[in-house]
């Protein structure tokens, strides 16, 4: 749900979000003469014809980079809406523009993760795909516990990082643990100088809202990893696709920020969201879309594989961003979440148009788990995920 988003965002996107032709992969879907919209607008690419599942789909240009790590979608059961495939996640139509779509941008203007000049997709595409993990180091994480909505200081908040396990039935699940959970400091500690990040916040007794400092030792880096962040306070957030290259290490230190999620939250946005609560016993996936050089991504869609409620992306808003229902594609802030998703394995896909081509921005294995958060931002292919 790795430092994605600035204080004031982090707070509220992420609790707002509980609240044609062919595909070159070997889960293709999709023939030469496919189309969207029923038929009335052609796919925006042509690409050579792979192995072909789901005739009514329109693929992506750059879908090599699925490799086995690609799903088979459930062709008998596409809905109306299901028009594009990335590896065999299926997504809606992009957002007309005129007689075409609308393409994708980089956000330009937001506090965070903003760049200028066209997207960068080409950690996709074979010749741009990321070196293989090196060798591993252990190092000390330290940063801050972000609030995201209710509450005045994070304290209290217990960080775990594991190994994420990988094939069979547990595919998604904890791993090994590494290194020891830490626990953010009591109010009164937190509160002091030094050990917190402050915001103004008119809310809060103190007029500061304090993101407590933490620092977790003996973690490997060049590792596919994820956090948890959970707590008598705290609803569970499970965030993947944490993953520290040695390039990015100074001193035996890497910097990263977490995220605590009020308890009495989780359902108080679900309400903004679906007007009722999430199932009991069911979950919520959210995060943002970013490009091969760690940038927000405007017009990007993002879907799941497994049933919910609604995916719905938000408002551009920077500190009040709001569910957006009328939204195909994500805004400035590359926010989406899908809400009230039953327990298990989830692969969650992303793509958009780009130079007239559909092409696939994002592709993730994650897990959902009862009554917890699932955190997933995409930040171009990983290491990890070498086909």
């Amino acid at each position: 749900m790795a430092a994605y988003l600035d204080t004031n965002t982090a707070r509220t996107s992420l609790t707002l979000a509980l609240v044609a032709t062919s595909l070159a992969t070997t889960t293709g879907c999709s023939d030469s003469d496919s189309t969207l919209n029923g038929g009335t607008d052609q796919c925006p690419m042509t690409v050579e014809v792979g192995q072909s599942s789901c005739e009514a789909l329109c693929g992506i240009a750059n879908g090599d980079f699925c490799g086995d790590n690609g799903v088979d979608p459930a062709c008998d059961d596409l809905a109306p809406s299901d028009i594009i495939d990335v590896c065999g996640v299926t997504l809606k139509q992009p957002p007309a523009q005129g007689d075409g779509y609308v393409e994708l941008q980089r956000s330009e203007n937001v506090k965070e993760y903003a760049g200028s000049g066209p997207p960068d997709v080409s950690c996709f595409s074979p010749s741009g795909y990321p070196d293989a993990p090196g060798t591993s180091e252990l190092v000390t994480m330290r940063g801050y516990a972000d609030l995201f909505s209710h509450g005045c200081v994070s304290e209290e908040l217990e960080i775990t990082v594991y190994k994420v396990q990988r094939g069979g039935s547990n595919d998604g699940m904890p791993g090994e643990m590494v290194g020891s959970p830490v626990t953010t400091a009591t109010l009164a500690e937190c509160m002091q100088d030094g050990n917190a990040k402050t915001e103004e916040d008119d809310d809060c007794d103190t007029g500061f809202r304090y993101a407590c400092a933490y620092e977790y030792p003996e973690v490997p880096t060049e590792t596919e990893l994820m956090v948890i962040t959970k707590g008598a306070l705290w609803t569970p957030i499970n965030e993947y696709n944490l993953y520290i290259p040695n390039s990015e290490v100074q001193n035996g230190e890497y910097e990263k920020d977490v995220r605590a999620l009020a308890s009495d939250d989780y359902n108080v946005i679900a309400q903004t969201v679906m007007g009722k609560n999430i199932t009991p016993g069911h979950g919520a996936v959210a995060g943002e879309v970013h490009d091969c050089g760690d940038v927000r991504l405007i017009n990007a869609m993002v879907d799941v594989d497994v049933p919910k409620y609604v995916t719905t992306y938000y408002t551009d808003n920077e500190d009040n961003p709001l569910p957006d229902t009328d939204a195909k594609a994500s805004s400035t802030l590359a926010l989406y979440s899908a809400v009230d998703v039953a327990p298990g394995p989830v692969v969650v896909g992303a793509a958009g148009v780009l130079n007239g081509e559909l092409v696939g921005v994002g592709f993730f294995r994650a897990r959902v788990f009862a009554d917890e958060v699932t955190s997933v931002t995409f930040r171009g292919l990983r290491p990890f995920q070498l086909p």
